[in-house]
């Protein structure tokens, strides 16, 4: 499977939100979906790789876990989305 290359314009994002537990507020991770594609097509060749080219228990699954850490450089990359005003922001994460 090829991994897409960045493009020119990014106008497509996949976001994930971690709504945790009770009384806290909700995590969230905004992530390039050119990213997150090249990102899964990389570990789950990898995955493959390991187990002699095939998934070991359910061959058939189309199932992908993806773990924090590989996504942790976008958490609350709202920016990103460049729908803020400039001077709407102080910071990257969308508040002022």
């Amino acid at each position: 499977m090829d991994a897409p290359a960045q493009p020119l314009e990014v106008t497509t994002f996949w976001i994930f939100v971690d709504v945790g537990q009770q009384h806290t507020a909700p995590r969230y991770w905004i992530v390039p979906q050119w990213w997150i594609r090249n990102d899964i097509a990389r570990a789950h060749q990898a995955y493959l790789d390991r187990h002699g080219g095939r998934r070991p228990s359910n061959p058939q699954s189309t199932h992908h876990a993806i773990e924090e850490h590989r996504v942790a450089q976008w958490e609350d990359r709202w920016d990103i989305l460049e729908i803020f005003a400039a001077d709407s922001c102080t910071d990257h994460t969308g508040h002022s």
